[in-house]
């Protein structure tokens, strides 16, 4: 007689996906050929949702949540038709502004304008056309120019391709917002800071519409002595305010500087746009409750420790991908207000991080880990609403560590320069 045939015991489900996950934080090689699938449902399913949902609508500028078409984009093409017609100080007068959108959009489009009047600019071109196809060509020159820019970060395709399929990317394109054009800028920027300098600047200095994300840079520059470059950015934006003041006149900038204070108000004090859209130290805090005194104190304690990463790294003779993803990570955090759609340079800086482990042994665990986390914040702002935790920052923070634990001076892979004979 024969023996019984042992029957293997069941695996549960989770037991399975715990050994799927530990299988790729073990393997690049894995992670990497998975990661290459997931962006191949990922992508292509991004751009049907945007192009659908967020594109369309079963009503005149409305998309099929009922949203304005394009959400924020909608502000971008009422500022800028008001520029156009002669009447760029509007934007920065909130009632008048307020009846623009509710005229365009409906009652409940209620965005107040806090952008610089370079910004008046690209919003006059983009507001010559109707809002429909407007958001579809703002849509399609993001994704483009952000899409080039990861494929000239990357060297090659695969690497691109895996990078459009971020959250933040989908972020970015359903909010109808500028971050992509704010990353693919700043990226572009710190890549060919030595190779093209002037090239830099002027990529640079184009972010004076997003003046606490153009910051950055040009200290860095000052500090490292790249006067070529830092040069060609102040006059790139002296450049852009000239332009905005020669086609709009006056009034914008003095709408724009007699706001500020309310801006204030209206952003940080009374967090008009949510607690939970904002990523930034400031807005943890004030997500979890606490006192507007303690979030500027931790605020300025994440904003020094980012700040300081980022000086060493462009200090020390590190690793060119390593000091741009040191630019790219610190940027976003010395904002006290830092939407979740403007985290996406986290983007570049963790493809710049992989790539550069990739040429000097691989990725180390704690890395890994990293990247496999990166689909639990495909909904920021709602995880953080329905949670009361700050996963916006904890996203920024764990991307900048692990890049200020690779920034060490090239010839030295233990961080340490030899004791003197």
């Amino acid at each position: 007689m024969s023996a019984p045939i042992p029957i293997a015991a069941p695996v549960s489900w989770h037991a399975a996906l715990w050994a799927d996950l530990t299988d790729l934080a073990g393997s690049d090689a894995r992670l990497l050929a998975f990661a290459k699938r997931a962006a191949w449902v990922l992508v292509p399913l991004t751009l049907a949702i945007v192009a659908v949902v967020f594109g369309t609508g079963p009503e005149p500028r409305r998309n099929w949540y009922g949203d304005m078409l394009g959400n924020d984009f909608s502000q971008i093409w009422v500022a800028g038709r008001s520029a156009l017609e002669g009447r760029g100080g509007e934007p920065y007068d909130l009632p008048v502004h307020l009846e623009n959108l509710k005229a365009a959009f409906g009652p409940e489009c209620r965005f107040a304008w806090h952008y610089p009047p370079v910004f008046l600019i690209p919003a006059a071109a983009f507001a010559t056309v109707e809002p429909l196809p407007a958001f579809w060509l703002w849509t399609a020159l993001s994704l483009t120019t952000f899409a080039l820019t990861m494929r000239f970060a990357a060297g090659r395709r695969d690497a691109a391709w895996i990078a459009l399929a971020h959250p933040l990317v989908f972020c970015n394109l359903t909010y109808g917002q500028n971050g992509l054009f704010t990353a693919a800028l700043l990226t572009l920027g710190v890549l060919l800071v030595d190779r093209r300098p002037w090239l830099a600047g002027l990529c640079f200095g184009l972010l004076a519409y997003k003046p606490h994300f153009a910051a950055l840079a040009p200290l860095l520059l000052l500090i490292t002595g790249r006067k070529t470059c830092l040069a060609s950015c102040l006059a790139t934006v002296l450049a852009l305010c000239i332009a905005s003041l020669a086609l709009f006149g006056t009034a914008p900038w003095l709408g724009f500087f007699g706001t500020l204070g309310e801006t204030n108000r209206i952003i940080l004090q009374k967090a008009a746009a949510g607690l939970e859209l904002n990523a930034s130290a400031f807005g943890a805090v004030r997500l979890l409750g606490g006192p507007i005194a303690v979030a500027w104190a931790l605020q300025a304690l994440v904003a020094a420790l980012a700040l300081a990463v980022a000086i060493r790294a462009w200090t020390l003779p590190a690793a060119p991908d390593l000091r741009a993803a040191a630019l790219l990570a610190a940027a976003p955090l010395l904002s006290p207000y830092l939407p979740v759609y403007d985290l996406v340079p986290l983007v570049p800086a963790t493809l710049l991080l992989v790539l550069e482990a990739h040429r000097t042994g691989g990725l180390h665990r704690h890395e890994r880990a990293l990247l496999l986390a990166t689909p639990l914040f495909a909904l920021l702002r709602e995880g953080a609403g329905l949670t009361g935790f700050p996963l916006g920052l904890m996203l920024g923070l764990a991307t900048l560590a692990c890049i200020a634990a690779r920034v060490r001076p090239l010839g030295f892979p233990s961080g340490r320069r030899p004791a003197p004979v």
